[in-house]
């Protein structure tokens, strides 16, 4: 996922100047908290901005994932966006490293001028996966009690587990039922 830049960049600011390029990585590992299953496919259009490029584009891929009800892998398919700025580290022309930018949501074009946008979809891919993964929607998850996967049918269990602190209440119940 990298792009060289330096012609881009040897435009000038407001010439609207811009590059386009497709995505296509496999076995790409983003990060250890999750498995990218298959190739990343995507496309990235890159821009010419003061001080630097505007690059965004989109990402598909599948994620392995683990179902936060039934605790089993499942395949999550995505299509995430992103859009992020890059500076430059060296002067284009001249070669000369440039001061570094004081912000902390930019990503460096290198010494080579050169553009990685591994990154940049890493963290886009993480805020894209959800923070309850399911494997469906209706998943019934786990007993409690056994740890049956409630999704292959009911398990054996006698009675839901009660916590002993909500007796009282209970009692409440019963007496209201009396009465």
């Amino acid at each position: 996922m990298i792009f060289n830049v330096a012609q881009l960049m040897k435009s000038p600011f407001g010439s609207g100047a811009a590059s386009e390029g497709d995505i296509h990585e496999e076995q790409v590992q983003l990060d250890k908290d999750f498995k990218v299953i298959g190739p990343i496919d995507g496309h990235a259009r890159m821009r010419r901005v003061n001080q630097g490029l505007l690059v965004d584009g989109w990402v598909d891929l599948t994620l392995e994932l683990e179902c936060a009800r039934c605790l089993k892998h499942f395949e999550q398919p995505m299509h995430v966006k992103f859009e992020e700025r890059f500076y430059p580290t060296v002067d284009v022309v001249t070669g000369t490293p440039l001061p570094p930018i004081d912000e902390d949501d930019v990503f460096p074009i290198d010494e080579h001028h050169q553009v990685d946008l591994t990154e940049a979809i890493r963290q886009a891919v993480l805020l894209a996966i959800p923070m309850v993964p399911l494997c469906k929607e209706d998943c019934a998850g786990l007993c409690a009690q056994c740890g049956h996967d409630l999704n292959l049918g009911p398990c054996d269990c006698d009675e839901p587990e009660v916590d002993t602190r909500l007796n009282v209440l209970k009692q409440l119940l019963q007496n209201e039922k009396q009465s």
